[in-house]
């Protein structure tokens, strides 16, 4: 199965998602990663192709070991989410389609399993146009007082009702099955104030969204709070004391997380759990984190970890820790999609990261095959490899831009 093409797959409209399509004599395999799409097609034509072009897709540790710790993309420490490993990422990822569907495999049972046929999902509470586009800056919150549409082209508007009525969100939620939500009612304060303090009023204002979801609804959702990295240790430390009166599932990311010791101590004061990281998601991390006494959830990105292969080492690093995976997903279908078939497969898998804004709405537009949800849970697709294609709309687009390297 030697590989003869390598083709990228751009669109502006969604400018943040980047494609790749690995061919051979065997057929093609779909991969994907997201943001700084322009270097990342760069790095993927003139230093990926050359590399591999001529190599068995079916050798992806000896194609993995090659493109991480080979030439010019040699990297120590955590080499996670760069313009290279966002690409070596999505190169993996169809690799391991490929293989599977080489072999009339779903990627779940390729991978092993299945474990199970399907997994509870719990749902980020992004909006439609949350993070499609790229840029400098992007509108992960929503300002207090705005007057945001709840609803877009017929899709929940999340991060809007997150804020404005995050009671009514949480209710709704329930009506579907979906037992868990993911919030961030504090990124407004870190962003102004750059993680460095939090007035009375601000976390009286951020407490309020918590407050109002168990007022509602008690515990009959799970509350995960998201911090995005952006509180630096002592001011987290009082924030996440403050949350914790209102029982939380976890704690993600509440200060950056490559500060292990500092992560450490704050998950001794801390009452609830801690889960990552997205931002630092490399086996090696994850050993560091996990010997450190850091982690109670691992969270990681599996189109910016390293791909399947990468994602599989994590599995079974936290695995022998006794740790449950919950692999990130507020980025693309393929993503979602390998996320499933990794955490169908693996024993320590919790659930499912999703964005119903993203399932409901533009991920239908971008593959022909999305996985069904219902009450709650995402079920299996039954059909080789990963079980989707890029679809005819995006293809097809006059602005789509599909560029080949060729054996």
């Amino acid at each position: 199965m030697k590989i003869h093409t390598i083709e990228t797959i751009h669109n502006p409209g969604w400018s943040n998602y980047v494609w790749v399509r690995i061919g051979t004599e065997a057929g093609w395999g779909l991969g994907e990663t997201f943001r700084h799409a322009t270097p990342i097609i760069r790095y993927l034509h003139d230093h990926v192709a050359p590399s591999i072009l001529g190599s068995d897709a079916g050798a992806i540790n000896a194609i993995t070991h090659r493109l991480a710790r080979e030439g010019g993309t040699r990297f120590l420490g955590y080499p996670t989410r760069s313009v290279e490993i966002r690409a070596n990422s999505a190169v993996d990822i169809a690799l391991w389609d490929h293989n599977a569907r080489a072999v009339s495999q779903s990627l779940s049972r390729y991978l092993g399993g299945p474990f199970r046929d399907s997994i509870p999902i719990y749902n980020t509470c992004a909006g439609p146009g949350y993070n499609t586009h790229g840029g400098i800056y992007r509108a992960r919150t929503v300002k207090e007082g705005s007057a945001t549409p709840l609803l877009v082209d017929g899709v929940s508007d999340d991060l809007a009702l997150q804020i404005q009525d995050p009671a009514a969100l949480a209710q709704s939620l329930l009506n579907e099955g979906i037992g868990a939500m993911k919030i961030w009612p504090f990124d407004e304060a870190g962003d102004r104030n750059r993680g460095q303090r939090i007035s009375a009023d601000e976390m009286k204002t951020a407490l309020s969204k918590i407050s109002a979801i168990r007022d509602a609804v008690g515990d009959r959702i799970e509350i995960l709070l998201e911090y995005h990295g952006l509180w630096r240790p002592a001011i987290a430390r009082r924030i996440l004391a403050e949350v914790d009166q209102f029982r939380p599932f976890w704690h993600e990311d509440p200060i950056p997380m490559e500060h292990i010791a500092a992560l450490a101590e704050l998950r001794q004061r801390c009452a609830s759990p801690i889960a990552g990281s997205e931002s630092h998601g490399t086996a090696l991390w994850f050993k560091d984190a996990l010997s450190a006494s850091a982690l109670d959830f691992a969270h990681f990105d599996i189109g910016w970890v390293g791909g399947i292969s990468e994602a599989l080492k994590v599995a079974h690093i936290t695995d022998a820790y006794d740790v449950m995976i919950a692999p990130h997903d507020c980025t693309g279908p393929v993503t979602w999609i390998a996320n499933l078939h990794l955490a169908l497969s693996q024993p320590n898998s919790l659930w499912l990261e999703s964005v119903r804004a993203y399932y409901n709405g533009h991920y239908r537009r971008m593959v022909t095959t999305l996985p069904t949800v219902k009450d709650g849970r995402a079920v299996a697709i039954d059909a080789p490899g990963l079980g989707t294609e890029l679809s005819e709309e995006l293809l097809d687009h006059p602005d789509t831009v599909i560029e080949r390297s060729t054996l």
